[in-house]
């Protein structure tokens, strides 16, 4: 098991100065899991887990949110459900109307990614302000549970995700990678494509996405990462701001 460690001693000072100083979250909701060569681990008592990896030599910050899901984790009717839900959360909350429209005003470089086991976000910024990592941790804290996932949304995404398919049904590695696959694990997930069976996703029922995305996307079943330059005793702060309200389902 991990090791929990009551402090950390930092240039910055303790973790308990730093995190009274940058948060109003309590000061035990945060722990230290591990720390080498220059990153540290830190959990949330939502059970949130975040890495922070400090590097002034460049000039842009990453934000990277991993959700532990992917498509081995969806049940029989549901392949590409893991997919479709990477697109939705791209669409917006309530607060937000468009992410997509958001990423691109920042100038960020962003994406997201499904595979079996995980699905990722993450936007790269530029770091001359501290504004661009707070309002990124701020942006994904809520999409963690406040995301539309509509289905005017999944109807507009259609056409995308359906191209996507139709591109790896015409590539010869995407084919072969897919057989191979399917004759390695006869009754395991991992022997079906990420991406799914058309007739799944054409067919699949809002109400199984919403519940998908409730169950999987939780601060409990999610890592987040921050690198490049930023402030560690601001991003301490935003984290604990953002994240830490979010109740461990």
């Amino acid at each position: 098991s991990a090791l929990l460690l009551a402090c950390l001693v930092s240039p910055g000072g303790t973790l308990a100065q730093m995190t009274a100083s940058a948060s109003n979250a309590p000061i035990n909701s945060l722990k230290v899991v591990a720390q080498v060569e220059g990153i540290t681990e830190y959990r949330l008592a939502n059970g949130l887990r975040f890495l922070l990896l400090p590097d002034p030599s460049v000039d842009t910050v990453t934000v990277n949110m991993t959700y532990l899901v992917g498509s081995r984790h969806e049940g029989y009717g549901e392949s590409g459900m893991a997919h479709l839900l990477e697109h939705m959360l791209f669409k917006g909350t309530a607060k937000r109307e468009s992410i997509m429209k958001l990423l691109t005003e920042k100038g960020a470089d962003w994406n997201g990614t499904t595979w079996f086991d995980r699905t990722n976000y993450f936007e790269t910024l530029d770091a001359t302000t501290d504004e661009n990592l707070r309002w990124a941790l701020e942006m994904e804290a809520d999409r963690m549970v406040n995301s539309r996932v509509s289905r005017a949304d999944l109807d507009s995404e259609m056409t995308v995700v359906r191209n996507e398919f139709e591109r790896g049904e015409n590539d010869n590695s995407s084919v072969l990678e897919e057989r191979v696959m399917a004759t390695a694990y006869l009754w395991h997930n991992y022997g079906r494509s990420t991406i799914g069976a058309r007739s799944d996703i054409e067919q699949v029922p809002i109400e199984r996405l919403q519940a998908f995305y409730r169950k999987y996307y939780q601060p409990d079943n999610s890592v987040l990462v921050i690198a490049g330059k930023f402030d560690e005793t601001k991003a301490l702060g935003w984290v604990g701001e953002y994240f830490g309200g979010i109740p461990k389902p």
